[in-house]
């Protein structure tokens, strides 16, 4: 059965858009928002309850409609007009579709690693554009996990899950304090390497990265914190040509990676 809602003062539009604004609210109550038939495609395939679609017919084609509806059995199911939807939406290319789940932050209890990983931590990430591009990247190189350390935004902002194409829903993901992923890391014998402006720091191509890697990264405005300086065994760099002294942090994550993808393959084709 489909409601209707026409009006943006409508009760039910105003609590949204409030939990919208309201990310620590939105992160007790579990709530995730999905917006983009791309992205709630991935989301569908994640343990998570299905609480809410919300669909602008004007905007939404019926093909796309009749698709993905029957995920939506047990859910409460909305229509809406532009104006509502607009209201709600993020993007600016709308496919017309939203849909509200419900999930447990991921914890490093659900990570299921092969032999020799290829791992990515992040610390203290702030900035949901520089995740999302994180996750997209990991999801390019199949990384095996992306541990998110004392996080300063939510793995499940609409603008994560935006940035990443919705791969935030197909990387293995967890979060966890920084002490607890060393430890996670040291028992799944992972070596560490940070990405570091440092002295001892050695060009990120002389390393060997085809064991157990977990590469770690901090925020673009602090870098990492010395406990990542001091728990990693080995600091590296991207020796920069120009006047600047570091990449975006996505980038650099990015370059580290792929480095260790080339490097895999050829030790699997050798």
């Amino acid at each position: 059965m489909w409601q209707k809602i026409t009006s943006v003062s409508n009760r039910h539009i105003r609590e949204i858009v409030r939990l919208m604004n309201k990310p620590s609210e939105r992160i007790e109550r579990g709530w995730v928002m999905v917006e983009g038939l791309r992205e709630i495609r991935m989301a569908l395939n994640c343990p998570m309850q299905a609480l809410e679609l919300m669909v602008c017919r004007d905007i939404c084609s019926e093909d796309e409609l009749k698709w993905i509806e029957p995920h939506f059995v047990s859910a409460m199911k909305t229509e809406v007009n532009a104006e509502v939807f607009s209201r709600l939406a993020y993007r600016e290319n709308k496919d017309g579709i939203i849909a509200i789940f419900k999930a447990e932050v991921p914890r490093l209890v659900s990570l299921n690693l092969p032999s020799n990983p290829l791992i990515i931590v992040l610390e203290s990430v702030e900035k949901p554009g520089n995740l999302g591009a994180i996750l997209r990247m990991a999801d390019a190189a199949g990384c095996d996990a992306l541990i998110v350390c004392d996080p300063r935004t939510d793995i499940f902002n609409p603008n994560v899950i935006r940035a990443s194409l919705g791969t935030v829903f197909s990387v293995p993901i967890a979060v966890a304090e920084a002490k607890e992923a060393m430890q996670w890391l040291e028992k799944h014998h992972v070596k560490s390497f940070a990405a570091a402006l440092v002295d001892e720091a050695r060009s990120y191509t002389e390393l060997d990265y085809t064991q157990g890697t977990a590469i770690v990264l901090g925020s673009e405005a602090e870098g990492l914190s010395s406990f990542w300086l001091r728990y990693c065994q080995q600091k590296i760099i991207i020796p920069m040509r120009g006047k600047v002294d570091s990449l975006n942090v996505s980038v650099a994550a990015g370059v580290i990676i792929f480095e260790a993808v080339r490097q895999r393959s050829q030790s699997n084709n050798a």
